[in-house]
């Protein structure tokens, strides 16, 4: 049972031998919930989209480096814009059909998805992986590489920058939440949060970028879900994001937000109940 597209995706790349993603947005923090599957595929490939502007560069590269092969399509006549996840594994094709784009919509958007799963030669498996194949193979079709085609930066969303700044005014100094540990805010852009430790203080490094991506996918979960633990934000099977003391603790520190629990840590949106989650 899932309640969740992600889960579903997961399942359709989990150990696939080759699989075949078309999909009308990529950014980073969609790519990343994938990682591991990604990782055990022998052939992937990818194709999306720059007409609407909901592709990133740093969601594209993520995907190149994961092993996918990128093509864009922008056809000179209506526009891309399926989300359909296509694997084979052996004798069986699996397929998700259904409304997320490879974005956090994958655990924070109401989104459906449907499986479909049967032999290689199951003549609807078959005329969707051909579907695929075709746009692939489309004429406007063109091979990425990094570089070659302009897309967004992923950026923290405007709202939440505006209330990270606010809290930073008032003090720049975020303590973890199970140890207490300081860690200082030097600068607050659209890209992300720049943090100095106390560990680099000493060693007089300089602050380290904490990419916007993973602050704005634990947000919009947190919003999207009611609560948040640090395991989940962390864990390969939960949102996979290095930092999670850190984006557990600012997150912590924005005003619709309490904290629940300290070991482990939870978070919770005020006023606001926990929905169950299945995986």
């Amino acid at each position: 049972m899932f309640d969740q597209p992600l889960a579903a995706v997961r399942r359709v790349l989990d150990g696939a031998d080759d699989a075949l993603i078309g999909v009308a947005f990529v950014q980073q923090r969609g790519v990343n919930l994938l990682e591991h599957q990604l990782q055990s595929i022998d052939t992937g490939r990818l194709i999306t989209t720059t007409v609407f502007g909901s592709i990133t560069t740093q969601g594209l590269e993520t995907a190149h480096k994961g092993g996918l092969d990128i093509r864009v399509l922008n056809p000179s006549r209506g526009t891309f814009h399926p989300k359909l996840y296509l694997a084979r594994r052996g004798p069986k094709i699996t397929a998700a059909i259904g409304s997320a784009n490879l974005t956090s919509g994958l655990v924070a958007n109401i989104e459906a998805m449907a499986i479909l799963e049967g032999s290689t030669d199951a003549p609807e498996l078959q005329h969707l992986w051909s579907l695929a194949e075709a746009w692939w193979n489309h004429q406007d079709a063109v091979s990425w590489v990094p570089g070659s085609v302009t897309a967004a930066t992923e950026m923290l969303e405007p709202a939440l920058l505006q209330e990270i700044r606010a809290t930073v005014t008032i003090n720049a100094e975020v303590l973890t939440l199970a140890d207490g540990k300081p860690n200082w805010l030097t600068d607050v852009t659209a890209d992300g949060v720049w943090v100095q430790t106390l560990r680099s203080r000493r060693l007089n490094r300089p602050p380290q970028l904490v990419d916007a991506w993973m602050i704005q996918i634990a947000w919009d979960y947190l919003h999207a879900h009611g609560s948040l633990t640090n395991r989940h934000l962390l864990d390969r099977d939960g949102l996979n994001v290095k930092r999670s003391s850190f984006v557990c603790a600012l997150l912590a520190r924005l005003p619709d937000v309490e904290v629940t629990s300290t070991r482990p840590i939870e978070l919770r949106v005020h006023g606001q109940p926990a929905q169950r989650r299945c995986s």
